[in-house]
């Protein structure tokens, strides 16, 4: 069979035509040529005679014919079924100007020495995403040009000695996510171009000393996701150009001393994800142009002071996730480059005095999820140039007056889930670049009138979930920038006329979760960009016909789990770009006339969770809307049902949804009934009046007072 396969192939030939293969797209006067997932069987054997670049991926394609490719420059022939052909052919076919060849995921099992030969114009070759077990020595031979080379997603064991013979002009060698254990002594040696290697994913434990020998360009070393237990320091004395080296997601416990210090050139070092404890005064020696180094997620509970002494071209230093409980003053001292400081997720409960000192050029300061208790007034005070700084998620009870004073940069206040319980006056004053200030999750139960006082580039402010009673008259007028205000979660009961006067651009207001009983008419009307107005879970009883009526740009509004028995037909006057209300889990008995005819923009509709009396001709303006509008809905609201030995209210038959009554307005009977019983003289006449308008099941529901009647 494999015979006359190899015989059937080296008959097949394509002819050159003027026309484009059926099924095909030609693009660029017929030098492209596009055949992607077309089920072909086999290559077009009619291609434009200028057909430089041949798409034929995910097709099911099992041989290559001998002749009449010669002129392409690409071929894509990924997610084929070449892995027989290339088995028993042991030469691919002639293709003397072809520079790159993609035979991804085709199956290919092995490979033959000199495999492409007749391709020596190669200088892309991918193999990656097949079941290649080994490479055989010379595979590569007479491919002198070829530059990259992409064997990744394969199950390779081993690098062997040949393996990359001929290949004199490789500089980027792709082997990631294979089964690889070594690497032979001496495979490295001709490959004098080589700039990168990636070696992830394999199941590295150790690396020779003469491993890498001979790839004295390299520049780019990638073995992370390994097995490796210690760096393989005498094996990076090859490759001392080295620019960036990946090992982080390895085994590694310890560093010993100038394991990196051949590395001069080093500007990106990652050892995150691996089983640190500790390091040494001598363990990063010599890494002077080392611009970023990744520690994170270790097990590092201590550094001593000399740790990072030769890094004084650092930039960015990460210790996130480890388990420092303590940093010695002067650990910091020669980072005087430094940018960003990541000490996020640890232990530490102090931070010494000038353990900062020598930052002056800090942007980003990461201080989160630690156990700090207090900071001391001074420790910020040589930081500059600091633009962000996030404290959150410790224990601090109270915040240094002039904690901020000198850090005049600042951009970003991270101080949410603490413990603080005041604020001084002036702690934040002379902030007027700051941003954004997050205090959510303290304890503070007041603030200053001045509190804010000039932070006019303050865009977005969290107070929420703190012990706030009452908010000063003008607290915010000194931030008229703002966009996003959220006091939620707090205990005020009362809103002044003038808290938001000022704030003529903000877009998102939060008041969640206080314990406000109404909001006076022009609290508003000053927020003509507001677009998010929450108000869920107060006790608001009622709303004023023209609290909203400035809000042309308000998209949403929730007032869920207020009070409110009754909406005046005016209450949504003027939300004409409204797209989302959330009346969920009120008192809503029914909604009069008209009310939601100005929404004209809405999209959805919470009502749920209401005490729908679906007894009462009220009820019939909201089940309508609901009957008409049933894609806007966004929950199912069902009907409740007065009883009459009691003013208590119970669901109806279960499942009853809210637009059933329009559809049946002759089961309210009984609600004409009730109503004429507490109306002592109303006539029959009026009653049977009544009775029959229920009975335009065909015409939109109009309030009573349509059909002269007025209860």
């Amino acid at each position: 069979m494999l015979t006359v396969l190899t015989l059937a192939s080296l008959s097949l030939v394509v002819w050159a035509s003027d026309v484009c293969p059926p099924s095909c797209l030609c693009l660029h006067n017929m030098t492209s040529v596009e055949c992607q997932a077309k089920g072909l069987k086999q290559i077009p054997e009619l291609l434009p005679d200028c057909t430089k670049y041949l798409y034929l991926s995910y097709n099911n394609i099992q041989e290559v014919p001998e002749r009449g490719l010669d002129e392409l420059l690409i071929l894509d022939l990924t997610r084929n079924k070449l892995n027989v052909f290339l088995s028993v052919n042991k030469v691919w076919p002639r293709m003397k100007n072809l520079s790159t060849l993609f035979l991804r995921d085709n199956g290919l099992k092995s490979l033959h020495p000199a495999q492409f030969m007749n391709c020596p114009a190669l200088t892309i070759l991918d193999l990656k995403e097949n079941q290649i077990e080994h490479l055989p020595a010379g595979f590569l031979r007479g491919l002198d040009n070829l530059k990259t080379l992409f064997l990744n997603f394969n199950k390779i064991q081993t690098v062997q000695v040949g393996g990359l013979e001929g290949a004199l002009a490789l500089t980027d060698l792709h082997l990631s996510h294979n089964w690889i254990t070594q690497i032979e002594d001496g495979v490295f040696v001709n490959s004098t171009e080589l700039k990168k290697l990636v070696l992830s994913k394999n199941r590295i434990k150790s690396v020779s000393e003469a491993g890498f020998r001979g790839a004295t360009a390299l520049q780019h070393l990638d073995l992370a996701d390994n097995v490796l237990e210690k760096v393989p320091a005498e094996a990076l004395k090859d490759v001392n150009r080295l620019k960036i080296l990946h090992l982080q997601r390895n085994n590694l416990i310890r560093i010993r001393e100038d394991s990196f210090s051949s590395l001069g050139h080093l500007v990106h070092l990652d050892l995150a994800h691996n089983k640190l404890t500790t390091l040494s005064d001598g363990s990063l020696r010599g890494l002077t142009n080392l611009t970023e180094l990744d520690l994170s997620r270790n097990l590092i509970d201590s550094l001593p002071s000399g740790a990072f002494a030769d890094l004084i071209s650092l930039e960015l230093l990460d210790l996130y996730g480890n388990k420092l409980t303590s940093l010695p003053p002067d650990v910091f001292a020669e980072l005087t480059r430094l940018k960003e400081l990541v000490l996020g997720s640890n232990r530490i409960s102090a931070l010494p005095d000038g353990v900062f000192d020598s930052l002056c050029k800090l942007i980003d300061l990461q201080l989160s999820n630690n156990l700090i208790v207090e900071l001391r007034p001074a420790v910020f005070t040589e930081l500059k140039s600091l633009q962000n700084l996030y404290l959150e998620n410790n224990a601090m009870t109270h915040i240094p007056k002039s904690l901020f004073h000198e850090m005049s940069e600042l951009r970003e206040i991270h101080l949410d889930d603490n413990r603080i319980t005041s604020l001084h006056s002036s702690v934040f004053h002379g902030l007027d670049k700051l941003n954004l200030l997050r205090l959510s999750g303290n304890r503070i139960s007041s603030v200053h009138s001045h509190q804010f006082k000039n932070l006019t580039a303050l865009k977005e402010l969290r107070l929420d979930k703190n012990l706030i009673v009452e908010l000063p008259t003008n607290v915010f007028s000194g931030s008229r920038n703002l966009v996003t205000l959220d006091v939620s979660d707090n205990q005020i009961s009362e809103l002044s006329v003038h808290h938001f006067s000022n704030l003529h651009r903000l877009k998102e207001l939060r008041l969640n979760f206080n314990q406000l009983h109404s909001v006076p008419l022009p609290v508003f009307h000053s927020l003509h960009n507001l677009r998010k107005l929450l108000l869920k879970n107060n006790s608001l009883d009622g709303l004023h016909p023209h609290l909203f009526v400035r809000l042309s740009k308000l998209t949403e509004l929730n007032l869920d789990g207020n009070k409110l028995a009754r909406l005046h037909p005016h209450a949504f006057l003027g939300l004409t770009n409204l797209q989302r209300l959330s009346l969920k889990s009120n008192q809503l008995r029914a909604v009069e006339s008209g009310t939601l005819e100005p929404l004209t923009n809405l999209s959805v509709v919470y009502l749920s969770g209401n005490l729908w009396d679906c007894t009462c001709v009220d009820i019939l303006y909201i089940s309508n809307w609901v009957n008409t509008h049933g894609d806007k809905l966004g929950d199912q609201p069902t009907c409740f049902s007065t009883l009459s030995s009691s003013s208590s209210f119970s669901p109806v038959t279960e499942g009853v949804q809210l637009s059933q009554p329009a559809l049946t307005p002759l089961s309210l009977d009984d609600c004409v009934k009730s109503a004429t019983s507490g109306l002592h003289s109303f006539p029959l006449k009026m009653q049977t009046l009544l009775t029959l308008s229920l009975t335009a099941v065909s015409l939109p529901w109009q309030p009573l007072k349509w059909f002269g009647l007025v209860l």
